[in-house]
């Protein structure tokens, strides 16, 4: 979140401009930290850093792997794969028949850029997780029996807004993140505390999942409406 290691001068850069450096390397004892652990050491910057109510081994501050997230998305996936043989297994037996398939409100190619790195790491939202799917029908045949909408494959005018949205959610994330920087690392301005910024990601998740579920029933009706 606060990048690489950096000397706190007169001149302190902005949580901005410090998301945008390279992630810093591990620390000694091999764990890759928001905040390198050295920084309490340092008897002025500990000493503001533990009266703002941080530690270096808080969750918070431990960055996570590109393979912790790996293991997330593959994980979020396998969930997918399941509720989607259990969606099918019980719609068959009430109608006799399904072949349903996922449809992601929030598609591939948005998730595998630099908004997708937001959601994921930012947010602590997963592509595969029910939030973002819709379960839809997968051929002609479940339409009729199920009544499901009928898969329409990728729209890419969904996936527009979608990603004007999402443009909008990360724009609201950094001014959180700019005011809780202030804080961490004690530059002149109007911060907020941790507990402050947690409330405030913790809101802005909240409506990018409240987005998501009315872009849902949006997307039904639109569905509904054209293959009628």
């Amino acid at each position: 979140m606060f990048g690489r290691r950096t000397t706190f001068g007169k001149q302190k850069p902005s949580v901005s401009d410090l998301m945008k450096m390279q992630a810093p390397p591990p620390d000694a004892d091999g764990v890759q930290r928001v905040l390198p652990k050295d920084l309490w050491d340092d008897p002025k910057i500990g000493s503001m850093l533990r009266d703002c109510g941080f530690e270096p081994d808080d969750p918070r501050n431990i960055r996570p792997t590109a393979e912790d997230y790996a293991d997330l998305i593959e994980a979020s996936h396998k969930r997918l794969e399941e509720r989607v043989e259990t969606f099918n297994r019980e719609m068959a037996a009430r109608h006799g028949y399904c072949r349903a398939a996922p449809f992601m409100v929030i598609d591939g190619p948005v998730w595998a850029g630099e908004h997708g790195a937001f959601l994921n790491a930012g947010m602590g939202l997963l592509p595969f997780d029910d939030w973002n799917v819709l379960m839809l029908a997968g051929d002609v045949r479940t339409k009729d029996v199920c009544g499901l909408a009928g898969h329409p494959g990728p729209i890419p005018a969904v996936t527009e807004a979608v990603i004007q949205h999402v443009v909008e959610w990360r724009q609201r994330h950094e001014v959180a993140l700019e005011a809780y920087g202030i804080t961490a690392i004690g530059a002149e301005g109007r911060g907020i505390t941790s507990e402050e910024y947690e409330a405030k990601k913790d809101a802005l998740r909240q409506d990018i999942v409240d987005q998501i579920a009315w872009m849902k029933q949006r997307i039904i009706s639109e569905l509904e409406r054209v293959q009628a």
